[in-house]
């Protein structure tokens, strides 16, 4: 296990992000990668939890994360200078060797996505980034959009909100795609609520196009030794946390 100085703490209602000081995952880290994080002292709870790294520079990475039950709400209960034990970074990530990006990102997905936006941006690449969000509770995320100065930036609303396009990101897409070519060769990534994955990998728009998707699952262990985060993929199963989280849509299936 490592260890990473909590140096900055951020709660909006039940979501969290911590500000992390950890040059060994800090410097190693790719979008789409993970850690897995210890939430307890003791044995209870006994399994560790895994989060998407939000971003990493230099020797800090930060992690953004909601309140969901007893062990995240036990790791929202640290502070700045407390210290996290956690293994990472783990898992593969998302391709970089694109000349353009369009990213899709439904809720807490944004996480992973947020990496790569502002990853691919430092290297020069241009991205167009769409984000929706179920209801208006969840409007905090947008704060992580990241400017896309060359491209497309839209943020939607399956809940009624003045000034923000009303629909799921299926319905953005689509919306963009009035206006806006994919051309080929865009590399797309997306992460978000497996319903919202299950109707991209259908989508006529993107059936000609290389989708990278970032999949969650429950895990044990986080690097594939005790198998609990199975995923039906078209040959077999696919192992989230030694195979993934990040995975060719076309290799899942729904």
């Amino acid at each position: 296990m490592k260890k990473a100085l909590v140096t900055g703490k951020r709660r909006d209602g039940n979501l969290v992000e911590f500000v992390c000081k950890c040059p060994e995952i800090a410097k190693s880290a790719v979008p789409g990668q993970f850690v897995m994080i210890s939430v307890s002292t003791t044995l209870d709870p006994f399994l560790n939890r895994p989060l998407g790294i939000l971003w990493a520079e230099g020797d800090y990475f930060s992690v953004l994360f909601e309140i969901v039950g007893r062990g995240t709400s036990l790791l929202a209960q640290l502070e700045k200078g407390d210290t996290l034990s956690l293994l990472g970074p783990l898992g593969n990530g998302y391709s970089l060797d694109v000349p353009r990006a369009l990213l899709l990102a439904g809720g807490r997905g944004i996480v992973t996505l947020h990496f790569l936006a502002r990853t691919l941006k430092e290297i020069g690449i241009s991205i167009s980034m769409l984000f929706g969000i179920q209801n208006r509770s969840e409007i905090v995320l947008s704060r992580y959009m990241v400017n896309c100065a060359k491209g497309v930036q839209r943020f939607c609303c399956e809940e009624e909100i003045s000034g923000v396009f009303q629909g799921t990101i299926v319905d953005a897409l689509e919306d963009y795609a009035t206006v806006q070519t994919i051309p080929e060769g865009t590399g797309v990534f997306a992460c978000g609520p497996e319903g919202m994955l299950r109707a991209l990998a259908r989508h006529p728009l993107l059936e000609n196009h290389r989708v990278e998707v970032s999949l969650e699952a429950v895990m044990g262990c986080g690097f594939g030794v005790c198998l609990s985060c199975a995923h039906k993929g078209r040959d077999g199963y696919l192992h989230v946390c030694s195979e993934g989280p990040v995975f060719p849509l076309s290799e899942v299936a729904w």
